[in-house]
């Protein structure tokens, strides 16, 4: 029979902060601050689900968090992780495969100049912007730099906005949802460890792979599995299933199509009726 792996984003996805659970429903401290804190927790449902998913298949992290952050995570991973946006790749035994050196690595090492220059901007204008930037790295690779604030998203909002106006280096994607932003690097991306990790895991036998995640830049690691998952209310599922849909037909998705001169218009996909799928 073939093997469940559900490659599982963390923040939002199956934790986060009190003021992001729902009031009044026991909750279950899940992560902690370096004091041993807790910082954030799991709804009852997230902890029947992880549950679940723990006795019947394997769970294998994929998460913005750096190696020293998952650690303070309440929950036994004893398989592969990925961390750090996906730049860091860690076999079961805790050590890095060796084409991670041959592959991954030299994607970083090509980065650094764009992402020390990227961080030195957002440094520069980090007390005037009201924000705060870290830069995180494995060995003395820089892996990516995150930008946090504590307003609610919208200096971050703001941020990322400017960041897609003045344009990134073709190396370096822009991640941002609420409270984070970051930089990574294209190549050494969520999507690029969990292909790989699927190859390795495809060699001991067929698996069934699911990919659970919160924010649009999940989006690529998720398609690259089997089936995919997304909590109610995540950025995905505000930002992406309402988008489609006709409020004067409620049973119609709209559909983009490209015409040569006015590029794309939304116009009315066939019902389920018309798609012989009634």
């Amino acid at each position: 029979m073939p093997r469940v792996v559900i490659f599982l984003d963390l923040d939002d996805t199956i934790l986060q902060t009190t003021l992001k659970c729902p009031p009044d429903e026991p909750l279950a401290p899940a992560a902690f601050n370096r004091a041993g804190e807790a910082l954030s927790f799991m709804t009852r449902a997230q902890q029947r689900l992880l549950t679940f998913w723990l006795e019947q298949g394997m769970v294998i992290p994929v998460t913005g968090r750096t190696d020293d952050a998952l650690a303070r995570v309440a929950i036994a991973f004893n398989s592969w992780r990925i961390t750090h946006h996906g730049a860091v790749i860690r076999q079961p035994d805790g050590s890095l495969p060796t084409w991670w050196f041959t592959r991954i690595r030299p994607v970083l090492a090509a980065a650094q100049p764009f992402l020390w220059g990227a961080s030195a901007r957002l440094s520069a204008g980090a007390t005037a912007g009201g924000y705060r930037v870290s830069n995180h790295s494995v060995d003395q690779w820089l892996t990516y730099v995150s930008v946090k604030a504590n307003d609610g998203g919208a200096t971050l909002t703001r941020l990322a906005a400017q960041l897609q106006q003045t344009g990134l280096p073709a190396e370096l994607a822009l991640h941002c949802n609420g409270n984070n932003l970051a930089l990574t690097v294209r190549g050494a991306q969520k999507q690029d460890a969990v292909r790989q990790v699927i190859v390795e895991l495809q060699r001991a036998g067929p698996i069934v792979t699911i990919g659970a995640g919160d924010s649009l830049t999940d989006l690529p690691f998720m398609r690259a599995c089997d089936f995919a998952l997304t909590p109610k209310d995540s950025q995905i599922q505000t930002e992406t299933w309402s988008m489609g849909l006709d409020p004067s037909r409620p049973n119609t998705l709209l559909r983009e199509e490209r015409t040569p001169s006015k590029g794309f218009v939304r116009t009315p996909a066939p019902s389920r009726e018309e798609d012989g799928e009634a």
